[in-house]
């Protein structure tokens, strides 16, 4: 999550994350019947109108929209009037887009919740901003009703499996974004620099394996950062860790790993020896996104935790304009949608017609590509068939098309494969699935704990992660501070309801 690419900072325990239609074939073709995640072709459905079920016209009204992006668009006023002009139309509704900097957007929203603010959308995801934890403190509005009286072809264009993701204790609090919903970790690297060394892909397996490619690039390119990071690239992923609940994929005793695995330990040495070898950026532990180590275009080599299809364009565009490539080091792990989704803020005064805006966004076409893209001859121009042509320096560009809607709506840019999206629901449909899907760990009991432990990860996470600190001296004071401020009691309390949802589903 998918995301910004490379926006992501996930926790020690899981990583969750964060792209078209571009198809001979149409969207009714990649149906739920077929096996993606829309259900009906989102661009072809009608769109709807400016009156009300009754047939009166729809008294105006102005929405306003958080989300994440980035970086500031010159250009935003301009692509919010395009954007106003075809809402106002069809459910006489203006819409204030308010972009936030991905660096900033957790701090910005926490503050625009406390204050109890009147808005009415707010993008969340599973790791920034995080839904459950939100939806608990009361920010967002259950959907049930509102998609059956206002969302009714939102409802349709989706899978039920995307809508459970949405949903805590039996109601619908988001809506999803329908998008690549696996992860593959893996490295990107720029491509001059595999044509240049010979480099032969298929030999990396495993994240250590590209240390030698490091050392010529600090031998012999001088000014080029081996391997950009921000915060470290550890993720269970790569080690056979469910993406769920930390656990051992097919232990048979199902137990919680502590916040500090072997593995763990393992990466953290890692990261100091290419630290202190000069291969990772002396900044890593104080960059506040991980595309600040790498959008200057002088990094060969990162970390990336989505591996979704067509990624390589967006990166690209956010990486100096260099060709990648992109080299999976794990499988494929089904994660689910709650990587991005877009809510209904309990303080909207307009919550249908948030409704009918978020139906809007996920099925017609033209709004969709107009936050994602622009203005067509200003930001973007078409070419062949549903390719565009961007113009990055027109004053509008988002690289953030997972954050508005459904991505079956998308142009695809020049560069994505024809088959993008059908790459994308033949990787979501064949990702490995936890057993633990459906199970919600409630922190209540330990909160206290909780909010501790986060406290202590704060404070040497980072430095650990990204090899400024050295594991030998940093990490036994590391763990010991976590089991000085409960880590213990919250995995004891996991293990406890873990068993019980088990055991209640038939699993133990």
């Amino acid at each position: 999550m998918k995301q910004a690419f490379g926006k992501t900072i996930r926790s020690p325990w899981l990583t969750a994350i964060a792209l078209g239609s571009a198809l001979a074939m149409t969207a009714a073709g990649c149906s739920s019947s077929s096996g993606s995640g829309a259900t009906e072709n989102p661009g072809g459905a009608s769109s709807p109108s400016a009156t009300s079920d009754a047939g009166k016209a729809l008294e105006p009204v102005e929405l306003t929209w958080y989300y994440p992006q980035n970086k500031a668009n010159p250009d935003l006023a301009l692509v919010n009037e395009a954007v106003n002009k075809i809402t106002k139309e069809k459910i006489n509704a203006t819409i204030k887009l308010r972009p936030v900097d991905f660096g900033t957007y957790e701090q910005k929203m926490n503050t625009v919740v406390a204050a109890s603010e009147p808005f009415d959308i707010i993008w969340n995801s599973n790791w920034l901003f995080k839904f459950e934890a939100n939806q608990k403190k009361g920010v967002f509005q259950p959907l049930d009703d509102l998609l059956k009286t206002k969302g009714q072809k939102l409802f349709a264009s989706l899978e039920q499996k995307f809508w459970d993701d949405a949903k805590l204790e039996g109601k619908i609090y988001a809506v999803p974004n329908f998008q690549f919903s696996a992860s593959r970790a893996g490295l990107v690297i720029q491509k001059r620099f595999v044509d240049k060394y010979k480099l032969d892909i298929s030999t990396i397996k495993k994240i250590e394996d590209i240390e030698p490619f490091l050392k010529q690039i600090k031998d012999n390119e001088p000014g080029i950062t081996p391997f950009g990071t921000t915060k470290g690239f550890y993720t269970g992923m790569l080690y056979n860790i469910d993406v769920k609940v930390p656990v051992y994929e097919n232990d048979p005793n199902n137990k919680v790993l502590p916040d500090v695995t072997k593995e763990m330990r393992e990466n953290y040495k890692l990261a100091h020896s290419w630290y202190t070898k000069g291969y990772i950026n002396q900044d890593a532990a104080t960059l506040k996104a991980p595309a600040d180590a790498y959008n200057k275009g002088t990094t060969a080599v990162w970390f990336d935790w989505t591996g979704k299809p067509g990624s390589e364009v967006e990166f690209k565009a956010a990486a100096g304009g260099f060709d990648v490539v992109l080299v999976p080091l794990s499988k494929a792990n089904f994660t689910g949608a709650a990587s991005t989704l877009n809510a209904i803020s309990r303080t909207s005064k307009n919550p249908e017609r948030a409704m009918m805006f978020l139906e809007l966004v996920n099925t017609d076409k033209e709004l969709y590509n107009t936050l994602v893209y622009g203005i067509e001859g200003k930001h973007y121009t078409k070419t062949t068939g549903n390719y565009i042509k961007i113009n990055q320096d027109a004053g509008y560009f988002t690289n953030t098309d997972w954050v508005f809607g459904n991505i079956s709506n998308e142009y695809l840019p020049e560069g994505v494969p024809a088959d993008k999206l059908a790459q994308t629901i033949k990787l979501n449909n064949e990702a490995y699935v936890s057993k633990y899907n459906g199970f919600v760990f409630n922190s209540d009991p330990v909160k206290t704990e909780v909010a501790n432990v986060k406290a202590v990860k704060d404070e040497y996470g980072a430095g650990l992660g990204s090899g400024t600190l050295d594991p030998e001296k940093y990490l036994p004071i590391f763990e010991d501070k976590l089991q000085k401020a409960g880590a213990d009691k919250i995995v004891a309390e996991m293990q406890k309801q873990l068993d019980e949802w088990l055991k209640a589903n038939g699993k133990k």
